[in-house]
């Protein structure tokens, strides 16, 4: 990738000796898909399951969640 690549992938160009996949520029700390180095996040854990569309409601109504709280 040369310079003009880089840009397509984060808003701040490559300053000269980094490579455009990871800079530090005006936006602090970015990426690009090319990003080795270890950020890992915690994936997103539910404590109820998720409701479905045609499910029935969690508030009580009897209406289906689509037509209740799903809006």
């Amino acid at each position: 990738m040369d310079n003009k690549d880089s840009q397509q992938y984060t808003d701040v160009p490559a300053q000269e000796g980094e490579t455009p996949s990871h800079s530090h520029g005006a936006l602090g700390h970015v990426h690009g898909p090319n990003c080795s180095h270890g950020h890992h996040h915690d994936p997103i854990v539910r404590a109820d399951p998720k409701v479905g569309r045609n499910d029935a409601c969690p508030c009580g109504s009897g209406q289906k969640f689509k037509k209740c709280h799903g809006k």
